[in-house]
């Protein structure tokens, strides 16, 4: 069965195309003459023609059947002098039939079964491709894109396609999946020979030992931790140690005038004697200390800086961080501590210059710098590595490419083991599955040949004659009819009572209804004897022209006999396409159920052209096409912002069209029976109308009527049915 059918770029069909979903056993399509249901059905009937290439039908189960349509073509193509002759199942015992019949339903479940088990073996596969597909994109995530920086060489060749790398990870792994080696080993090595071929570098040489040396005495000089203070035989020096301002005051000292002033009262307080007083508390070893501490401080800013540019310079070494590997980020982080621990070093020396009485303690730099001459001891080990490397290039980079894929391999051992045993139990199941439907293709192909040969004995070309007969007679065409022809066998003639032909003297009407009984027949049988029971599709194109009035409701009868066998499963017939452009044809055929307006096997389709492009909007289970009388219906129950006048005539045509075909009249008493004045009012308009009403405007009435008039107008319209003993028609219309 068709499940789907993509009209694309023919006819009046766009590049993007109109596509036909969710096909049903019954599909109705409505369209005007020119709107693209002949391109429909020209595809259905020949799908190899190239102007077609870009339309697709998508088929149940991939099972494909014969399509057998029926349109203008049809009847040029089969309604000549001869016509071909139609294979049917004629005359046989009961049994014969019987037993033809039976073997039927065993091909019918036996081809089920055939499709159950491909559509099985279908979906395994899905299975399969999609776990290779998620494996696939699994290692492209796990192993190429975690390690394309670190080993981009390794993967040459294979980026931007997960399908050739999928298939390089399995044929690596099957190669070999045991590694020794570390990522950081591989990616030292892999810095050195996949950027480009090596080049020697030389080493760093840091001579800093005696400037380090230094340092380290000025850092652990005892005066840091010495109280300077002034000569303590001097009378005043008992003032300035219970004062304990002696930098204070020395520095002041410096500001003693020659007149005795003060410099901090701005007294003239100062006598010859305090001021020898103060000269001799600050000599002697006061001064000298002093001197030592100008003096260190001054060499440590020189040794430290001089340090200090050394080790920047290998920070700006390229070499040391390409090659030696150099962790330039933990260099200058350490680098920067050196800084920060020279500069509050030469702080403290210079706040003990200005108050040597105070005691400090100076950090030592000696551990941070081993860090940074250990860093770059080793930068200058992995270049020596380097540089022996470089003789040999092209056979130690193969063999850092498989390094490189062993390790890889061992670290997602779990991953491709796991999925090589799913991918063996995949393979199993489809080999299962296959064996089933090898199986099951025998054994179908048996019944067909069996079903053939049962068929021989009881098919003929003479039933269709009979049937196509037996109808026209049915229905009053008397004057034609059907025969063998003398000239070639297995062909039919149309005949006139008197013998002469009649194919180029029917009219427009004759000739459309006795090609559709010959179609009917072909729905039953074939024009090979081979194919008589073979599954197929029908395709009904416009089989109702606009002149053919006289029998639409023939073949619209025969239509929904039709339906109804392929619902029922009586018939050869799977599924069935009807397009048609005449609404009442339309309205009669897709008239399937009376009792149940949504059936789960019948679909609806309108097909409209705008601006010379065509669409198709599917309406699913609900008939899009309806009647005058319906849309009455449908807009009383829908436009809820009608105006007063207009539901008043909404009604009106209502009980006009539904009691004039009742042959009733709404007498007096209803009027009587509402309650209300106005209810009766309301009522006696709405009858009076059937006469009068929508034909002239209302003024009298519209101008009285409240704001909520509408609905009263629609409760008592209601209450009409009621009381005259039709509210379940009411009920119905109004769902």
């Amino acid at each position: 069965m068709i499940k789907s059918i993509s009209m694309k770029s023919c006819a009046t069909y766009p590049l993007e195309g109109a596509i036909i979903e969710n096909c049903q056993k019954i599909n109705f399509f409505y369209g005007p003459n020119g709107s693209g249901k002949s391109t429909i059905s020209n595809f259905l009937y020949n799908q190899t023609d190239p102007k077609y290439s870009m339309c697709e039908i998508n088929w149940g189960n991939n099972t494909c059947m014969d399509v057998v349509v029926y349109n203008r073509d049809f009847r040029n193509r089969h309604f000549k002098e001869d016509i071909d002759g139609i294979f049917t199942l004629g005359e046989a015992t009961i049994e014969d039939i019987q037993e033809l019949e039976e073997m039927k339903k065993i091909r019918d479940k036996k081809q089920e079964e055939y499709s159950i088990r491909e559509n099985s073996l279908n979906k395994k596969k899905e299975e399969e491709k999609q776990f290779k597909d998620n494996f696939r994109d699994t290692v492209w995530n796990t192993i190429f894109k975690q390690n394309e920086n670190d080993f981009q060489e390794a993967f040459s060749g294979l980026r931007g396609n997960k399908e050739k790398f999928r298939d390089e990870v399995l044929k690596r792994y099957n190669k070999t999946h045991s590694s020794r080696e570390t990522r950081e080993s591989l990616i030292r090595l892999s810095n050195t020979l996949f950027s480009r071929k090596p080049e020697k570098y030389n080493t760093v040489n840091m001579e800093v030992e005696e400037l380090l040396c230094e340092l380290t005495k000025i850092e652990k000089d005892l005066i840091w931790g010495k109280i300077v203070v002034g000569n303590q035989d001097v009378p005043i020096s008992k003032l300035i140690r219970s004062l304990d301002n002696a930098d204070w005051v020395n520095k002041g000292r410096s500001y003693i005038s020659e007149n005795g002033i003060c410099p901090f009262c701005q007294q003239k307080t100062i006598t010859e004697d305090l001021e020898q007083q103060l000269n001799t508390f600050f000599s002697g070893e006061y001064e000298r200390d002093i001197q030592h501490i100008k003096s260190l401080t001054e060499k440590y800013q020189s040794l430290s800086e001089a340090l200090f540019s050394s080790f920047s310079s290998v920070a700006s070494n390229e070499f040391m961080v390409s090659c030696g590997e150099l962790d330039i980020s933990k260099y200058n982080t350490l680098l920067e501590t050196l800084e920060m621990q020279f500069a509050i070093t030469l702080e403290k020396m210079l706040s003990k210059e200005k108050e040597p009485s105070k005691k400090i303690i100076l950090g030592e730099s000696q551990e941070i710098v081993s860090e940074l001459l250990a860093m770059i001891s080793n930068a200058n080990t992995n270049i020596i590595n380097h540089n022996n490397i470089v003789d040999n290039y092209n056979d130690e980079k193969k063999k850092l490419v498989d390094a490189v894929w062993e390790f890889l391999m061992d670290e997602q051992e779990a991953l491709i083991s796991s999925y090589l045993k799913s991918l063996n139990s995949f393979e199993k199941a489809k080999q299962g599955i296959q064996k089933g439907i090898d199986s099951c293709k025998e054994q179908l192909e048996e019944l067909k040949n069996k079903i053939f040969e049962a068929g021989k004995n009881i098919t003929s070309v003479q039933p269709t004659v009979d049937e196509i007969n037996r109808s026209l007679n049915a229905y009053g065409f008397t004057n034609f009819q059907i025969v063998p022809s003398p000239a070639k066998e297995n062909f039919y003639q149309i005949q006139r009572l008197d013998g002469t032909l009649a194919t180029n003297t029917l009219s427009e009407g004759e000739e459309t209804f006795i090609s559709f009984l010959y179609f009917l027949q072909f729905a039953k049988g074939s024009m090979d004897a081979s194919k008589v029971s073979s599954k197929k599709v029908l395709v009904l194109d416009d089989p109702i022209s606009s002149l053919d009035s006289t029998v639409l409701y023939i073949v619209s009868s025969m239509v929904k006999s039709l339906i109804k066998d392929i619902r029922d499963g009586k018939s050869d017939v799977e599924q069935i396409f009807i397009l048609t452009h005449n609404v009442f044809f339309h309205k009669e055929a897709s008239f399937v159920d009376g009792r149940t307006k949504i059936l789960n096997d019948v679909n609806y389709w309108i097909i409209s052209k705008d601006n010379n492009i065509t669409s198709v909007r599917s309406f699913e289970k609900h008939n899009p096409i309806k009647t005058s009388y319906e849309l009455l219906w449908q807009e009383l129950k829908t436009n809820t912002t009608a105006s007063l006048v207009t539901a008043q005539n909404i009604m009106r045509r209502i009980l006009e069209n539904y009691f004039s075909i009742l042959g009733k009249d709404i007498d007096e008493e209803i009027i009587n029976s509402f309650d209300t004045l106005e209810n009766k009012m309301i009522c006696r308009s709405l009858i009076s109308w059937i006469n009068d009403g929508s034909h002239s405007i209302p003024d009298d009435l519209y101008i009285d009527s409240y704001t909520d008039s509408t609905e009263r107008y629609k409760v008592v319209f209601k209450e009409i049915f009621v009381k005259m003993g039709h509210q379940a028609h009411y009920d119905m219309m109004m769902a």
